[in-house]
């Protein structure tokens, strides 16, 4: 197993409690000063670069204000228009970094970890029959997640600034041929830590699972925009490599 970064007991909850609502929202604006990384991992495990867009995306073009009613209404008609993943994926990062740059107000959505859990969660839009879940998340320093896929093509993007936390993925490949029920044997095929600014899409087969890695001098979560289309549930998986098991997650 690995070893989980403890909380020195002097660095924990006063250090993201006293955080306001104006100073994330500050720091969700400066994600566009620094170089960052968009990323694709798929089933080999292996991140690549997103690479360039499909030509779909013109009929998308950058309105200002960005709102989320557009980001909202872009997914469902990129959807209808685009069937292969990969390029979803490609579209998409673009569309969520247009709406992160210009939604000053998200930082009033982050929520706070919860202590006992590690993590915290706010649904930024929910609908019946709507077929995306669109998310705000935060994570204690050192808190790791299950190994697991998505079984939809889906979107994080880390975001936040230098004090803010950032998040290792490891990156696996499954092996076997999933004939024996129960049983997965999986390979780290690769890490990967991302910062704020970063974002990754995954495939519906890539495998992964995070660690959150806190910032030098400080210990403040790691925040996430999370964006998932709609999963295929029976291909939803969580694996205990170290067993070589599997279950449906």
């Amino acid at each position: 197993m690995r070893e989980v970064t403890a909380i020195p007991a002097d660095k924990t909850r006063p250090l993201w409690l006293g955080l306001n609502h104006r100073v994330l929202g500050k720091i969700l604006v400066t994600l566009t000063e620094r170089q960052t990384a968009t990323l694709m991992v798929d089933a080999s495990g292996i991140s690549r670069p997103m690479g360039k867009p499909p030509t779909q995306l013109r009929r998308f073009p950058n309105r200002r204000p960005y709102r989320l009613y557009r980001l909202l209404s872009d997914l469902d008609d990129m959807v209808d228009a685009v069937k292969d993943d990969r390029d979803r994926l490609r579209i998409a990062a673009v569309l969520v970094r247009r709406f992160i740059e210009q939604a000053d107000w998200l930082g009033d959505t982050l929520p706070m970890p919860d202590e006992e859990k590690g993590w915290a969660v706010h649904t930024l839009y929910q609908e019946p029959n709507y077929p995306f879940a669109i998310q705000t998340v935060s994570w204690l320093p050192g808190q790791p997640s299950p190994v697991h896929n998505h079984a939809t093509w889906s979107i994080v993007a880390i975001i936040g600034d230098e004090t803010s936390g950032r998040e290792r993925n490891y990156l696996w490949r499954r092996t076997d041929d999933g004939s024996q029920a129960g049983r997965a044997d999986l390979d780290l095929a690769e890490e990967q830590l991302l910062y704020p600014g970063d974002l990754i899409g995954f495939t519906p087969d890539a495998i992964h699972s995070v660690e959150q890695v806190h910032a030098e001098d400080s210990w403040l979560p790691t925040f996430t925009f999370n964006l998932y289309g709609k999963p295929n549930y029976s291909k939803r998986y969580e694996f205990d490599p170290e067993q070589h098991a599997v279950k449906n997650f």
